[in-house]
Protein backbone atom coordinates (compact mmCIF):
# COMPACT_ATOMS: atom_id res chain seq x y z
CA UNK A 1 0.00 0.00 0.00
CA UNK A 2 1.07 3.25 -1.09
CA UNK A 3 1.57 6.08 1.93
CA UNK A 4 -0.97 8.85 1.40
CA UNK A 5 0.45 12.20 -0.11
CA UNK A 6 1.28 14.82 2.92
CA UNK A 7 3.98 12.70 4.51
CA UNK A 8 7.66 13.80 2.90
CA UNK A 9 9.64 13.47 5.44
CA UNK A 10 11.76 11.46 7.73
CA UNK A 11 9.66 12.48 10.79
CA UNK A 12 6.98 10.20 9.38
CA UNK A 13 5.89 7.03 11.06
CA UNK A 14 4.74 4.08 8.69
CA UNK A 15 1.12 3.66 7.03
CA UNK A 16 1.84 -0.12 6.24
CA UNK A 17 1.81 -2.54 9.41
CA UNK A 18 5.15 -2.12 10.96
CA UNK A 19 8.29 -4.52 10.29
CA UNK A 20 10.33 -2.23 12.77
CA UNK A 21 12.46 -4.15 15.82
CA UNK A 22 12.91 -3.15 18.94
CA UNK A 23 16.17 -1.66 18.31
CA UNK A 24 14.52 1.04 15.40
CA UNK A 25 11.56 1.21 16.80
CA UNK A 26 13.84 2.66 20.36
CA UNK A 27 15.89 4.90 17.40
CA UNK A 28 12.39 6.24 16.25
CA UNK A 29 11.01 7.01 18.93
CA UNK A 30 13.81 8.84 20.59
CA UNK A 31 14.57 10.68 17.28
CA UNK A 32 11.51 12.25 17.00
CA UNK A 33 10.81 13.08 21.20
CA UNK A 34 13.98 14.92 20.70
CA UNK A 35 12.94 16.82 18.09
CA UNK A 36 9.75 17.82 19.81
CA UNK A 37 11.50 18.22 23.16
CA UNK A 38 13.73 20.92 21.12
CA UNK A 39 10.39 22.34 19.64
CA UNK A 40 9.23 23.03 22.82
CA UNK A 41 12.18 24.09 24.58
CA UNK A 42 12.28 27.03 21.73
CA UNK A 43 8.95 27.65 22.05
CA UNK A 44 9.44 28.13 25.66
CA UNK A 45 12.20 30.13 25.45
CA UNK A 46 10.32 32.55 22.99
CA UNK A 47 7.09 32.16 25.68
CA UNK A 48 9.66 33.39 28.61
CA UNK A 49 10.19 36.14 26.12
CA UNK A 50 6.69 37.14 26.26
CA UNK A 51 6.41 37.21 29.47
CA UNK A 52 9.81 39.45 29.59
CA UNK A 53 8.20 42.16 27.18
CA UNK A 54 5.00 41.92 29.38
CA UNK A 55 6.68 42.36 32.20
CA UNK A 56 8.80 45.32 30.80
CA UNK A 57 5.46 47.10 29.25
CA UNK A 58 2.64 46.13 31.28
CA UNK A 59 1.42 47.32 35.13
CA UNK A 60 1.63 44.28 37.78
CA UNK A 61 -2.43 44.75 37.79
CA UNK A 62 -2.11 43.97 33.83
CA UNK A 63 0.27 41.61 33.91
CA UNK A 64 -1.23 39.34 36.60
CA UNK A 65 -4.70 39.44 34.34
CA UNK A 66 -2.58 38.42 31.63
CA UNK A 67 -0.81 35.93 33.14
CA UNK A 68 -3.96 34.25 34.70
CA UNK A 69 -5.87 33.91 31.18
CA UNK A 70 -2.50 32.14 29.87
CA UNK A 71 -3.14 29.46 32.44
CA UNK A 72 -6.78 29.75 32.34
CA UNK A 73 -6.43 29.54 28.81
CA UNK A 74 -5.87 25.67 28.76
CA UNK A 75 -9.10 25.15 30.61
CA UNK A 76 -10.42 26.21 27.17
CA UNK A 77 -8.17 23.77 25.54
CA UNK A 78 -9.82 20.80 26.88
CA UNK A 79 -12.15 20.74 24.23
CA UNK A 80 -9.42 21.34 21.79
CA UNK A 81 -7.35 18.59 23.14
CA UNK A 82 -10.44 16.17 22.43
CA UNK A 83 -10.57 17.06 18.55
CA UNK A 84 -6.57 16.81 18.37
CA UNK A 85 -6.65 13.69 19.89
CA UNK A 86 -9.68 12.30 17.40
CA UNK A 87 -7.87 13.13 14.53
CA UNK A 88 -4.75 11.70 15.61
CA UNK A 89 -6.35 8.39 16.64
CA UNK A 90 -8.15 8.49 12.82
CA UNK A 91 -5.64 9.96 10.80
CA UNK A 92 -3.23 7.56 12.68
CA UNK A 93 -5.63 4.06 11.67
CA UNK A 94 -6.91 5.47 8.39
CA UNK A 95 -4.64 2.66 6.36
CA UNK A 96 -6.76 2.58 3.16
CA UNK A 97 -8.41 5.12 0.11
CA UNK A 98 -11.70 4.72 1.96
CA UNK A 99 -10.75 5.95 5.72
CA UNK A 100 -9.37 8.93 3.67
CA UNK A 101 -12.25 9.75 2.64
CA UNK A 102 -14.19 9.41 5.51
CA UNK A 103 -11.51 11.36 7.02
CA UNK A 104 -11.85 14.31 4.69
CA UNK A 105 -15.35 13.99 5.59
CA UNK A 106 -14.75 14.19 9.07
CA UNK A 107 -12.70 17.57 9.07
CA UNK A 108 -14.68 19.42 7.47
CA UNK A 109 -17.64 18.44 9.06
CA UNK A 110 -15.42 19.20 12.59
CA UNK A 111 -14.83 22.85 11.47
CA UNK A 112 -18.26 23.51 10.47
CA UNK A 113 -19.80 22.59 13.91
CA UNK A 114 -16.63 24.28 15.64
CA UNK A 115 -17.68 27.17 14.31
CA UNK A 116 -21.63 26.42 15.41
CA UNK A 117 -20.92 25.87 18.96
CA UNK A 118 -18.31 28.76 18.97
CA UNK A 119 -20.99 30.77 18.00
CA UNK A 120 -23.36 29.42 20.63
CA UNK A 121 -20.87 30.42 23.53
CA UNK A 122 -20.04 33.72 22.04
CA UNK A 123 -23.51 34.39 22.19
CA UNK A 124 -23.79 33.63 25.78
CA UNK A 125 -20.55 35.94 26.98
CA UNK A 126 -22.10 38.52 25.16
CA UNK A 127 -25.61 38.48 27.14
CA UNK A 128 -23.66 38.06 30.51
CA UNK A 129 -20.33 40.22 29.58
CA UNK A 130 -20.87 42.22 32.72
CA UNK A 131 -21.15 39.64 35.44
CA UNK A 132 -18.15 37.96 33.87
CA UNK A 133 -16.35 41.29 33.72
CA UNK A 134 -16.65 41.87 37.34
CA UNK A 135 -16.14 38.69 38.62
CA UNK A 136 -12.91 38.21 37.09
CA UNK A 137 -11.77 41.95 36.71
CA UNK A 138 -11.36 42.01 33.44
CA UNK A 139 -12.46 44.86 30.71
CA UNK A 140 -14.95 44.35 27.49
CA UNK A 141 -12.07 44.61 24.93
CA UNK A 142 -10.16 41.87 27.04
CA UNK A 143 -13.14 39.81 27.44
CA UNK A 144 -13.95 40.23 23.67
CA UNK A 145 -10.07 39.01 22.42
CA UNK A 146 -10.49 36.25 24.44
CA UNK A 147 -13.55 35.03 22.79
CA UNK A 148 -11.75 35.52 19.80
CA UNK A 149 -8.88 33.67 20.97
CA UNK A 150 -11.10 30.78 22.59
CA UNK A 151 -12.30 30.31 18.30
CA UNK A 152 -8.77 29.66 17.63
CA UNK A 153 -7.71 27.29 19.97
CA UNK A 154 -10.96 25.21 18.96
CA UNK A 155 -9.50 25.13 15.73
CA UNK A 156 -6.01 24.68 15.59
CA UNK A 157 -6.08 21.01 17.14
CA UNK A 158 -7.58 19.84 14.07
CA UNK A 159 -4.78 20.85 11.86
CA UNK A 160 -2.16 19.52 14.49
CA UNK A 161 -3.94 16.48 15.11
CA UNK A 162 -4.49 15.18 11.66
CA UNK A 163 0.07 16.30 11.53
CA UNK A 164 0.86 14.09 14.75
CA UNK A 165 -1.63 11.64 13.32
CA UNK A 166 0.54 10.85 10.55
CA UNK A 167 3.53 11.04 13.03
CA UNK A 168 4.79 14.65 10.74
CA UNK A 169 6.46 15.57 13.85
CA UNK A 170 8.81 18.06 12.29
CA UNK A 171 6.33 20.24 11.36
CA UNK A 172 3.93 19.56 14.87
CA UNK A 173 7.30 21.53 16.32
CA UNK A 174 7.25 23.67 13.52
CA UNK A 175 3.56 24.58 13.79
CA UNK A 176 4.01 24.93 17.89
CA UNK A 177 7.24 27.26 17.53
CA UNK A 178 5.80 29.72 14.96
CA UNK A 179 2.60 30.06 17.03
CA UNK A 180 4.65 31.49 20.12
CA UNK A 181 6.87 33.49 17.41
CA UNK A 182 3.79 35.43 16.18
CA UNK A 183 2.60 35.81 19.90
CA UNK A 184 6.13 37.33 20.64
CA UNK A 185 6.54 39.65 17.61
CA UNK A 186 3.12 41.01 17.49
CA UNK A 187 3.10 41.58 21.74
CA UNK A 188 6.41 43.11 21.67
CA UNK A 189 5.43 45.69 18.98
CA UNK A 190 2.01 45.93 20.22
CA UNK A 191 2.85 47.03 24.00
CA UNK A 192 6.07 48.59 22.68
CA UNK A 193 5.15 51.36 20.07
CA UNK A 194 1.38 51.59 21.28
CA UNK A 195 1.99 51.25 25.24
CA UNK A 196 -1.00 49.63 25.24
CA UNK A 197 -2.73 46.99 28.54
CA UNK A 198 -3.46 43.57 28.56
CA UNK A 199 -5.99 43.73 26.08
CA UNK A 200 -3.86 44.90 23.49
CA UNK A 201 -1.25 41.67 24.41
CA UNK A 202 -3.49 39.48 23.63
CA UNK A 203 -4.10 40.72 19.89
CA UNK A 204 -0.15 38.85 19.96
CA UNK A 205 -2.05 35.33 21.40
CA UNK A 206 -4.41 35.76 18.40
CA UNK A 207 -1.59 36.33 15.71
CA UNK A 208 0.30 33.05 17.08
CA UNK A 209 -2.83 31.05 17.05
CA UNK A 210 -3.58 32.30 13.52
CA UNK A 211 -0.22 31.85 12.01
CA UNK A 212 -0.15 27.90 13.48
CA UNK A 213 -3.76 27.63 11.65
CA UNK A 214 -2.38 28.77 8.06
CA UNK A 215 0.96 26.26 8.31
CA UNK A 216 -1.59 23.22 9.24
CA UNK A 217 -3.81 24.15 6.71
CA UNK A 218 -1.04 24.19 4.62
CA UNK A 219 0.38 20.81 5.31
CA UNK A 220 -2.34 19.32 5.42
CA UNK A 221 -4.83 20.28 2.64
CA UNK A 222 -4.00 16.44 0.84
CA UNK A 223 -5.53 15.03 3.88
CA UNK A 224 -9.26 17.47 3.57
CA UNK A 225 -9.14 18.69 0.12
CA UNK A 226 -10.37 15.46 -1.86
CA UNK A 227 -14.11 14.08 -2.19
CA UNK A 228 -15.12 12.99 1.12
CA UNK A 229 -17.56 9.95 1.37
CA UNK A 230 -20.41 9.21 3.62
CA UNK A 231 -20.13 9.07 7.70
CA UNK A 232 -22.01 7.68 10.61
CA UNK A 233 -21.53 11.21 12.32
CA UNK A 234 -22.94 10.14 15.59
CA UNK A 235 -20.13 7.41 16.03
CA UNK A 236 -17.48 10.13 15.51
CA UNK A 237 -19.48 12.48 18.51
CA UNK A 238 -19.37 8.93 20.41
CA UNK A 239 -15.62 9.24 20.13
CA UNK A 240 -15.06 12.78 20.14
CA UNK A 241 -16.80 13.02 23.59
CA UNK A 242 -14.56 10.10 25.73
CA UNK A 243 -11.53 11.91 23.99
CA UNK A 244 -12.40 15.20 24.57
CA UNK A 245 -13.01 14.37 28.46
CA UNK A 246 -10.12 12.21 28.85
CA UNK A 247 -7.43 14.31 27.18
CA UNK A 248 -8.68 17.51 28.96
CA UNK A 249 -8.02 15.92 32.16
CA UNK A 250 -4.19 16.97 32.82
CA UNK A 251 -5.53 20.55 31.30
CA UNK A 252 -8.12 20.36 34.07
CA UNK A 253 -5.58 19.83 36.33
CA UNK A 254 -3.06 22.08 35.93
CA UNK A 255 -5.60 24.99 35.18
CA UNK A 256 -8.78 25.05 38.03
CA UNK A 257 -6.74 26.59 40.66
CA UNK A 258 -6.33 29.91 38.36
CA UNK A 259 -10.02 30.05 38.53
CA UNK A 260 -10.22 29.99 42.29
CA UNK A 261 -7.14 31.90 43.19
CA UNK A 262 -8.03 34.53 40.68
CA UNK A 263 -11.55 35.07 42.81
CA UNK A 264 -10.34 34.38 45.90
CA UNK A 265 -6.62 36.46 46.36
CA UNK A 266 -5.76 40.03 45.89
CA UNK A 267 -4.03 41.31 42.69
CA UNK A 268 -0.40 41.41 44.45
CA UNK A 269 -0.98 37.92 45.39
CA UNK A 270 -2.10 36.81 42.66
CA UNK A 271 1.26 38.03 40.66
CA UNK A 272 3.13 35.45 42.75
CA UNK A 273 1.66 32.93 42.25
CA UNK A 274 0.62 33.36 38.50
CA UNK A 275 4.82 33.37 37.84
CA UNK A 276 5.01 30.53 39.94
CA UNK A 277 2.41 28.72 38.19
CA UNK A 278 4.03 29.71 35.13
CA UNK A 279 7.14 28.32 36.00
CA UNK A 280 5.76 24.62 36.75
CA UNK A 281 3.14 24.37 34.23
CA UNK A 282 6.85 24.09 32.06
CA UNK A 283 7.00 20.69 33.63
CA UNK A 284 3.52 19.62 32.01
CA UNK A 285 4.61 20.93 29.02
CA UNK A 286 7.46 18.94 28.63
CA UNK A 287 5.73 15.49 29.01
CA UNK A 288 3.01 16.97 26.43
CA UNK A 289 6.13 16.23 23.62
CA UNK A 290 6.83 13.23 24.53
CA UNK A 291 3.07 11.49 24.62
CA UNK A 292 2.60 13.41 21.07
CA UNK A 293 4.84 11.19 20.13
CA UNK A 294 3.53 8.00 21.66
CA UNK A 295 -0.09 8.78 21.11
CA UNK A 296 -0.03 8.12 17.07
CA UNK A 297 2.47 4.89 17.59
CA UNK A 298 0.11 2.99 20.07
CA UNK A 299 -3.27 4.38 18.73
CA UNK A 300 -1.41 2.51 15.41
CA UNK A 301 0.02 -0.82 16.62
CA UNK A 302 -3.31 -1.03 18.69
CA UNK A 303 -5.10 -1.20 15.31
CA UNK A 304 -3.16 -3.35 14.20
CA UNK A 305 -2.80 -5.27 17.21
CA UNK A 306 0.99 -5.42 17.73
CA UNK A 307 3.28 -5.22 20.51
CA UNK A 308 4.58 -1.84 21.57
CA UNK A 309 7.28 -0.61 24.22
CA UNK A 310 6.73 2.99 23.53
CA UNK A 311 4.79 3.29 26.60
CA UNK A 312 7.80 2.30 28.94
CA UNK A 313 9.87 4.47 26.77
CA UNK A 314 6.99 7.45 27.35
CA UNK A 315 6.82 6.60 30.89
CA UNK A 316 11.13 6.69 31.51
CA UNK A 317 11.86 9.64 29.21
CA UNK A 318 8.70 11.90 31.29
CA UNK A 319 9.80 11.18 34.85
CA UNK A 320 13.37 12.00 33.91
CA UNK A 321 12.49 15.36 32.40
CA UNK A 322 9.92 15.87 34.89
CA UNK A 323 12.84 14.82 38.08
CA UNK A 324 15.14 16.83 37.15
CA UNK A 325 12.69 20.25 36.78
CA UNK A 326 11.33 19.25 40.70
CA UNK A 327 14.98 18.58 41.97
CA UNK A 328 16.50 22.14 39.89
CA UNK A 329 13.90 24.25 41.51
CA UNK A 330 14.68 22.61 45.35
CA UNK A 331 18.08 23.10 44.69
CA UNK A 332 17.70 27.08 43.00
CA UNK A 333 14.14 28.38 43.09
CA UNK A 334 14.79 31.82 42.65
CA UNK A 335 17.25 31.16 39.51
CA UNK A 336 13.90 30.85 36.86
CA UNK A 337 12.38 33.77 38.63
CA UNK A 338 15.23 35.80 38.10
CA UNK A 339 15.06 34.69 34.22
CA UNK A 340 12.01 34.88 33.74
CA UNK A 341 10.49 38.02 35.38
CA UNK A 342 11.51 41.20 37.15
CA UNK A 343 13.01 40.84 41.02
CA UNK A 344 10.07 41.54 42.43
CA UNK A 345 8.42 37.69 41.51
CA UNK A 346 11.56 36.33 43.44
CA UNK A 347 9.09 36.20 46.58
CA UNK A 348 7.56 33.50 44.40
CA UNK A 349 10.46 31.30 45.39
CA UNK A 350 8.95 29.92 48.60
CA UNK A 351 6.41 28.27 46.55
CA UNK A 352 7.93 27.23 43.32
CA UNK A 353 9.57 24.16 44.91
CA UNK A 354 6.35 22.51 46.72
CA UNK A 355 4.73 23.78 43.39
CA UNK A 356 6.99 21.68 41.31
CA UNK A 357 6.69 18.60 43.51
CA UNK A 358 2.70 19.06 43.27
CA UNK A 359 2.73 18.44 39.53
CA UNK A 360 5.20 15.70 39.60
CA UNK A 361 2.47 12.87 39.94
CA UNK A 362 0.13 14.85 37.09
CA UNK A 363 3.19 14.34 34.61
CA UNK A 364 3.24 10.72 34.60
CA UNK A 365 -1.19 10.20 34.81
CA UNK A 366 -0.67 12.43 31.47
CA UNK A 367 1.44 9.66 29.78
CA UNK A 368 -0.81 6.95 31.12
CA UNK A 369 -4.19 8.86 30.21
CA UNK A 370 -2.66 8.92 26.45
CA UNK A 371 -2.04 5.61 26.23
CA UNK A 372 -5.44 4.19 27.32
CA UNK A 373 -7.18 6.89 25.43
CA UNK A 374 -5.06 6.24 22.06
CA UNK A 375 -6.36 1.90 22.72
CA UNK A 376 -9.50 3.32 22.84
CA UNK A 377 -9.99 2.04 26.70
CA UNK A 378 -12.19 4.65 27.81
CA UNK A 379 -13.51 2.83 30.85
CA UNK A 380 -11.44 5.02 33.37
CA UNK A 381 -12.35 8.52 32.01
CA UNK A 382 -15.40 8.96 34.63
CA UNK A 383 -12.72 7.52 37.12
CA UNK A 384 -11.01 10.53 36.28
CA UNK A 385 -13.07 12.92 36.38
CA UNK A 386 -14.19 11.86 39.55
CA UNK A 387 -11.07 13.02 41.26
CA UNK A 388 -10.75 16.19 39.20
CA UNK A 389 -14.91 16.77 40.06
CA UNK A 390 -13.18 16.18 44.12
CA UNK A 391 -10.30 18.03 43.45
CA UNK A 392 -11.91 21.58 42.25
CA UNK A 393 -14.67 20.99 45.34
CA UNK A 394 -11.87 20.67 47.76
CA UNK A 395 -10.29 23.93 46.29
CA UNK A 396 -13.42 25.78 46.37
CA UNK A 397 -13.57 24.84 50.02
CA UNK A 398 -10.09 25.07 50.76
CA UNK A 399 -8.18 27.72 49.82
CA UNK A 400 -7.32 29.79 52.65
CA UNK A 401 -3.29 30.42 51.65
CA UNK A 402 -1.28 29.73 48.93
CA UNK A 403 0.20 27.15 50.42
CA UNK A 404 -3.18 25.34 51.18
CA UNK A 405 -3.88 25.42 47.78
CA UNK A 406 -0.29 23.71 46.64
CA UNK A 407 -1.39 20.82 48.99
CA UNK A 408 -4.38 20.31 47.20
CA UNK A 409 -2.90 19.85 43.75
CA UNK A 410 -0.42 17.40 45.33
CA UNK A 411 -2.83 15.20 47.03
CA UNK A 412 -5.27 15.68 43.87
CA UNK A 413 -2.64 14.98 41.25
CA UNK A 414 -1.52 11.63 43.34
CA UNK A 415 -4.63 10.34 43.79
CA UNK A 416 -4.94 10.55 39.94
CA UNK A 417 -1.71 8.59 39.53
CA UNK A 418 -3.20 5.84 41.55
CA UNK A 419 -5.87 5.41 39.41
CA UNK A 420 -4.04 6.01 36.06
CA UNK A 421 -1.39 3.30 37.56
CA UNK A 422 -4.55 1.15 38.17
CA UNK A 423 -6.70 1.09 35.35
CA UNK A 424 -2.94 0.97 32.49
CA UNK A 425 -1.72 -2.28 34.91
CA UNK A 426 -4.40 -3.58 37.19
CA UNK A 427 -6.43 -6.78 36.65
CA UNK A 428 -9.17 -4.43 35.67
CA UNK A 429 -7.97 -3.34 32.92
CA UNK A 430 -7.05 -6.64 31.75
CA UNK A 431 -10.13 -8.48 31.82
Amino acid sequence: MKPPVGLPDKFRGPIEKSTMGKKEERGTFFRQSGWMVLATTLGGLLMWAVHKVATACLSESDYGTLGMFLRALNLMMIPACGLQAVFAQQTAIAFDLQARSRLSTLVRQAVLWTFLLWAAVAVGVWFFHVQIEELFKLSGAFLALAVLVGLLVLLRPIGVGILQGEQNFFWVGWSQIIDVEGRLGVIALVLYLFKTTASGALLGVLAGLFLCIVVCIWKTHPVWRPAGSSVEFWLWVKKLIPLTLGAGIPLFMVSADTLVVKAAFGADEINLYAAAGIVTQAMIFFTLPVTAVMFPKVARSAAQSEETSVLLMALGTTGLLSAAVVVGVFLMPELPLRVMFSANYVAAATLLPWFALAMFPLTMSTVLINNLLARGLYRSVPWFWGVAILYLVTLLLRHKSFGEVIAVIGIYNALLLVVAIFFSFGRSQRA
